[in-house]
């Protein structure tokens, strides 16, 4: 149950990284929704529509966890050694703490001139 718990924790933040949200309130916001899945060209869509009142600040949460996953997904390509959900964790930290996120073993990006 815990580790269960601790990734709904990590998922939560990925969504709304600005605040830190409790399971009971968090998971009827962003599972509450209808989903659709399509394949093509041997792609995979899923298309949400959210059934909550908070309906823009549902599609704020998914449009996070859409942005996360998909850069986590192209930087684990090039860096076969980490694993993925180890990329994913950082990248969340840096959100949270709104930071540059670099992958581990890479140079940080320069900030200012």
């Amino acid at each position: 149950m815990g580790l269960v718990y601790n990734w709904w924790s990590w998922y939560s933040r990925l969504a709304f990284p600005g605040s830190r949200r409790e399971a009971i309130t968090s998971r009827p916001l962003l599972l509450s929704a209808i989903g659709r899945s399509t394949k093509h060209a041997g792609q995979t869509h899923l298309f949400l529509t959210p059934m909550h009142a908070a309906q823009k600040k549902v599609e704020r949460g998914i449009e996070n966890i859409r942005r996360g996953l998909r850069i986590v997904r192209e930087t684990a390509e090039q860096f076969l050694e980490h694993q993925p959900w180890d990329l994913l964790v950082s990248y969340i930290v840096a959100q949270i703490t709104r930071s540059p996120w670099s992958p581990p073993g890479t140079f940080p990006a320069l900030t200012g001139p």
